[in-house]
């Protein structure tokens, strides 16, 4: 399994507009985040699964060079997280109609704000394509030969969904815009490979996990490896990795994990 970070920050991006911050102005690659979404796939690249599509989703194609997925799923409704999905014009050109994976109310939102991408049997272009399929809380499905568990967490008060990635005996959990794990969720958390989970900056927030947060949810669930996401523009990339502990760091824009 591999795991490639096309986004790292947060709603706003990196740097800020505006903002004159040492981040902000930082010379420094890892300074620069895109909004968060992740690409899940075998060794084989036969299998690529696209979590979440961000306002900055075209540019981290082109980036990455990636034309083809097999599935798109997203974690929750906000804005960051899915109003890049008619980028997935191009993609569907190439791939046909894609699997699109999400919990009830979030594909009812998406179906509202991109009707026109779930229409069927279109036989031309021009469109998004994609087929829903919707997903219950803690119940594993499968695309290829990837289980995966949707994972209720809270996001202030909204319910979202983290996911819980199994293939070839490994074990990836991806929980952004986090800000509090309800008991049963625990459960289905334990002693992940890697981690990545929402740290939003050193002071608290009412929405997002902060650092120390994260260090303990982290070390509940006996993560192995834990990479940090969702990051604004508080915390340098290096500076921060100073203070963290030797299993636990900032992920950034590009980065690839294989597990």
């Amino acid at each position: 399994m591999k795991l490639t970070f096309l986004g790292t920050g947060t709603s706003h991006g990196l740097p800020y507009v505006g903002c004159e911050c040492e981040v902000c102005t930082s010379t420094d690659p890892l300074n620069k985040r895109l909004r968060c979404s992740i690409i899940v796939e075998d060794d084989a690249q036969s299998t690529r699964i696209l979590v979440d599509t961000s306002p900055d989703l075209r540019q981290q194609f082109l980036r990455k060079n990636l034309s083809r997925i097999s599935a798109v799923m997203w974690t929750h409704t906000h804005n960051d997280h899915i109003i890049g999905l008619d980028d997935l014009r191009p993609v569907t050109d190439i791939c046909g109609y894609v699997p699109a994976y999400a919990s009830s109310p979030t594909m009812a939102q998406l179906q509202t704000v991109f009707g026109y991408a779930f229409v069927q049997d279109r036989e031309h272009a021009g469109f998004p394509r994609l087929t829903p399929h919707i997903i219950e809380n803690r119940v594993p499905f499968a695309i290829a030969d990837f289980r995966i568990t949707p994972i209720p967490i809270m996001h202030g008060r909204a319910e979202i969904l983290a996911y819980c990635f199994e293939q070839a005996g490994s074990t990836l959990i991806y929980a952004t815009d986090c800000s509090f794990i309800p008991g049963e969720s625990w459960e289905l958390m334990q002693n992940p490979d890697v981690f990545i989970v929402d740290a939003l900056r050193w002071r608290e927030h009412p929405t997002h996990f902060n650092i120390e947060q994260a260090l303990e949810a982290a070390t509940k669930i006996g993560a192995k490896q834990t990479y940090f996401t969702h990051t604004a523009h508080d915390l340098d990339h290096h500076q921060t990795n100073l203070q963290l502990p030797p299993n636990v760091e900032m992920a950034y824009d590009g980065l690839q994990i294989e597990l």
